[in-house]
């Protein structure tokens, strides 16, 4: 990766697939790295899809840009949860998928369809929640990620990866990069550890990454 492609910005484009927790091809397959240490290679453009079809328009959109990109992926199908807007994919750009004033849920591939559950339940409690697509973790998009933390105050992240390193540590970093003072945050995602083999749900379930779990804890933060 380092040597052969992004030193030399080589027009290659990386297929990742088996992002996130992956079930029954067990520990050693667990994908939930890969934001993390891909982030910190230089020349790397690193997206995520939350569904099929953007999964086929960053493929094209990738091949475009002829410079090292890696597109990451889970394993097996897509969420139910049906997607009606796909805007058009620009370097650095992450989606708007609704505005709101109350909490900015901001998420990365598959677990925008989770974060897209998560803010209809908060909105039966009252809350009006921006949810927001990444899309992006390199360049991350923060001028909309910045307008809307400062609009809310209140920020949420959902990846299905490690905490350390990915989505949370780049917003983290927009946050004390441009002193934004009062936010409160909450970051979801895997522990700094090998994740044991089992299935996806219980995985999830074990570590409060399921929606039930999520949504309790985002409503319940004090």
């Amino acid at each position: 990766m380092i040597h052969d492609i992004c030193i030399q910005k080589l027009p290659v484009v990386l297929g990742v697939d088996r992002a996130g927790i992956v079930g029954n091809d067990g520990e050693t397959h667990q994908g939930i790295l890969d934001l993390s240490f891909f982030k910190i290679v230089p020349n790397l453009t690193i997206m995520a899809p939350k569904d099929f079809t953007e999964l086929e328009d960053m493929l094209s959109f990738a091949f475009s840009l002829h410079r090292p990109v890696a597109i990451r992926y889970p394993r097996g199908g897509e969420s139910k949860i049906p997607f009606y807007s796909h805007g058009k994919i620009e370097l650095g750009k992450a989606e708007l998928l609704q505005a709101g004033k109350d909490i900015t849920i901001i998420a990365i591939g598959k677990m925008v369809s989770r974060a897209k559950e998560i803010a209809t339940l908060l909105e039966q409690e009252g809350k009006e929640v921006e949810l927001i697509n990444a899309r992006f973790l390199k360049p991350i998009d923060e001028e909309m990620l910045l307008s809307s933390i400062q609009k809310t105050k209140n920020v949420v992240t959902i990846e299905d990866n490690i905490v350390v390193g990915g989505l949370a540590s780049s917003v983290q970093n927009i946050i004390t990069t441009h002193c934004i003072p009062g936010v409160m945050m909450q970051c979801f995602g895997y522990p700094d550890t090998f994740i044991r083999h089992g299935k996806i749900e219980e995985i999830e379930k074990i570590y409060g990454m399921d929606t039930q779990s999520i949504f309790e804890a985002i409503k319940n933060r004090k």
